[in-house]
């Protein structure tokens, strides 16, 4: 089965494709958010380069993160699910995140930026959610790292923020922190597997909170 994976939650956008656990082609940019001119050629190419005219389902990250980048990847991928006709999968971003160790012995901690020095955290262990997300201060999430006896393995877009780590706490390769569309078309299938298919037309973003505009808007307004 053909599935294609879209990130586009944080500034590493990207798009994959996969065939059942093979990578059949992926492309990822780190960069500022200009997720609304790059990500349709982005398919195209990929397409272009796995000599696929068509897929089998889509698998889209859904949040938490940036509203708006969260809002163009999923209407993309809303509307190939409709025009192909072919099955769409909403898969978490910090689960996407945490894919990147699935047989890890420590604590996986993904963290997404939330603005005002805070994060969207959920910690994992085995590619298992232990707690729901939440947001929480940087440092607070630091704090509570700190005083777990486990190891504990940082991902996510907000480390160049922090600078210093408790000694249970280091942070993840490079290669291995930012969300990637090829886990996000992984996790896709896990969830398809399972059953767990998306609904096209009731599939809405994972935010959790408004964004800052809708509260400056309020604020604005009161």
């Amino acid at each position: 089965m053909l599935i294609l994976g879209i990130e586009t939650s944080t500034r590493a956008a990207g798009v994959a494709l996969i065939s059942d656990e093979k990578i059949l082609a992926e492309i990822s940019q780190e960069s500022k958010l200009y997720h609304s001119e790059n990500l349709l050629p982005q398919i195209e190419e990929v397409l272009r380069i796995a000599n696929v005219e068509k897929v089998d389902a889509v698998a889209v990250s859904i949040g938490p993160g940036s509203f708006t980048g969260l809002r163009i990847g999923l209407a993309a991928a809303k509307a190939l699910s409709y025009a192909w006709q072919i099955k769409i999968i909403g898969v978490p971003t910090l689960h996407a995140i945490a894919a990147h160790f699935p047989k890890s012995s420590a604590m996986i901690l993904p963290l997404i930026d939330a603005q005002k020095n805070s994060a969207y955290v959920q910690p994992f262990k085995n590619l298992q959610p232990i707690e729901e997300i939440t947001v929480r201060p940087i440092t607070e999430i630091l704090e509570a790292a700190g005083q777990s006896d486990e190891e504990i393995i940082l991902c996510g877009d907000v480390l160049g923020k922090i600078k210093s780590l408790p000694d249970n706490v280091t942070f993840a390769p490079i290669n291995l922190r930012m969300p990637r569309a090829v886990n996000v078309a992984l996790s896709g299938k896990i969830l398809l597997d399972a059953g767990k298919i998306s609904n096209v037309m009731d599939l809405e973003p994972l935010y959790l909170r408004r964004s800052e505009a809708e509260e400056l808007w309020d604020k604005r307004h009161k």
